[in-house]
């Protein structure tokens, strides 16, 4: 996450547009957040809430090429800067964490 992002949006936007998608990974629904995790935290530092929207076509189509068990493995094993959080506590989600 880069501060100085959050902090132009924060100054910048007036509408915090972040993409969800609901997931089954491990046998566990998650709600994740595709897109926008600047714009999240941007929101939340000028007490905004944000524009919640659904995936972006191009992500759904993805989703669509795999079966569900082939994008949740996708999903899990796609992660390129740190591991699956939640977003309200920043904490691991240690059922996500990569298995050796």
């Amino acid at each position: 996450m880069d501060p100085e992002t959050v902090r132009r949006k924060a100054q910048n936007f007036k509408v915090f547009v972040v993409r969800t998608v609901e997931l089954e990974l491990r046998g566990r629904r998650y709600r994740m957040l595709i897109d926008g995790h600047h714009n999240l935290s941007a929101a939340r530092l000028v007490g905004a809430e944000p524009t919640w929207r659904g995936p972006a076509p191009k992500f759904e189509r993805l989703m669509r090429r795999m079966p569900p068990a082939e994008f949740a493995r996708f999903m899990i094993n796609s992660l390129t800067d740190s591991d699956w959080y939640f977003v309200e506590t920043g904490e691991v989600v240690p059922e996500l964490l990569s298995r050796a």
